[in-house]
């Protein structure tokens, strides 16, 4: 038997692309024919690796990365549910995708999983090796499939919601793409203008010997502080980032940093919407795939990001699994908006669960986009006036003196 991809089209015009199992091309070919299957082509993936391999060596691997993005662990899912619903065993879909995929770090874990896998493990205990790469929503889901026997259903769902994550962020990221370039700019202009542009000026009015207005003498304070203490400015800045990131791998730095989010004003709300947008998606996903609800908050409270609402979650949890409702436990925590138990409250009187949170995910995902578009649509002229007051101001301290100058040598 030998593994073949194909590309066809069905008699409205589908295209067809997926991975099957034949013991030859003649036999692929007939099978594809019986199903009214228009084919455009067919290749023999063994042979395609070799001639990679040889021939086309530098192509390949000019066209792979090192690292193990959001992307790839999306088109895993994908490929992986794909060659499984076709009929593919799970080693002999594992060996394809592991030549196939661009991350060279997920290829070589891919490889490790199909060692555990002929060692006797199954599928999520060997992922579960991989904490960093897999997560607890993943081992979660693929549990599930393998105890109903329906992996490539779930798979197919995961990455789905993979999908979704990545578009959604990638929204996210764009609308902030303008907001920080200006910024970064401002920033190196008004530093290039302290520590360069403006000793040049006090130079010159040095040399006049003449009185400084208010406005002009102050700003050459800050520049005389700038040059002064430039590498301690940048060295203290650098030490605050690092001083962060360290906080954030202990746990009472963790607790403080997550505590400050939720008090802060502005700042609150986001985070809180953020949060509450996850929780319904990933409530969605892993209800949908049939993992049980109390497994389902375990995994969320594990990937929510927020020590803070980790802890809450965990609680619904513990009584949920005393026999509480759901609904009247997100009641009960106030830091969750009213919507959500409302929500989920219709979802335990239809038996309709997953379908009520696929909603609320939605709604909630809607309303941060709004959000972040009306956040940037106020920040952006804010930024323009901040930059124009910063740039009158040194126009007008820099001019000044040359205005006295010029009355002086009339």
């Amino acid at each position: 038997m030998a593994l073949y991809r194909y590309v066809a089209k069905t008699k409205d015009g589908r295209t067809i692309k997926e991975v099957a199992d034949a013991s030859s091309q003649k036999e692929l070919i007939n099978r594809l024919r019986a199903k009214n299957l228009f084919i455009i082509s067919i290749i023999d993936l063994r042979k395609e690796e070799k001639r990679g391999g040889k021939k086309f060596s530098f192509i390949k691997r000019s066209r792979r990365h090192a690292g193990i993005k959001a992307l790839d662990m999306c088109y895993f899912a994908r490929n992986l549910s794909v060659a499984l619903s076709t009929g593919v065993p799970l080693l002999k879909s594992l060996e394809v995708i592991s030549v196939e995929v661009e991350s060279i770090g997920l290829s070589r874990i891919l490889e490790k999983i199909k060692e555990d896998i002929r060692s006797g493990l199954s599928l999520s205990e060997s992922i579960e090796k991989y904490p960093r790469i897999f997560s607890s929503l993943w081992k979660g889901i693929i549990e599930v499939g393998e105890a109903s026997g329906n992996l490539p259903f779930v798979l197919e769902k995961l990455a789905e919601y993979l999908e979704m994550r990545i578009e959604f962020e990638r929204k996210i990221k764009s609308a902030l793409i303008y907001p920080v370039i200006v910024c970064s700019f401002g920033v190196i202009a008004v530093t290039v203008f302290f520590k360069f542009v403006l000793p040049r000026f006090t130079t010159i009015f040095k040399q006049f010997n003449i009185e400084l207005p208010f406005l002009t003498n102050i700003l050459i304070g800050i520049s005389r502080f700038f040059n002064e203490h430039f590498f301690l400015l940048v060295g203290s800045l650098l030490a605050i980032i690092v001083i962060f990131f360290q906080l954030r791998k202990l746990e009472f730095g963790r607790n403080f940093i997550d505590r400050t989010k939720l008090i802060l004003p502005l700042i609150n709300d986001f985070v809180i919407l953020v949060s509450v947008e996850r929780f319904s998606s990933t409530m969605y996903i892993l209800l949908e795939s049939g993992v049980p609800i109390i497994y389902t908050l375990e995994i969320i409270g594990k990937s929510i990001g927020n020590v803070v609402l980790e802890k809450v979650i965990f609680l619904i949890r513990d009584n949920v699994k005393k026999g509480r409702n759901l609904s009247a436990e997100l009641a009960r925590m106030e830091i969750f908006p009213s919507l959500v138990s409302a929500i989920a409250k219709i979802g335990e009187e239809t038996g309709n669960m997953p379908e009520v949170f696929k909603r609320l995910s939605g709604h909630y995902r809607q309303e941060l986009n709004t959000k972040m578009e009306r956040i940037i649509a106020l920040f952006e002229p804010l930024i323009i006036v901040l930059l124009g007051i910063i740039i009158g101001t040194v126009v007008i301290a820099l001019f000044l003196p040359i205005f006295k100058l010029s009355t002086l040598g009339s």
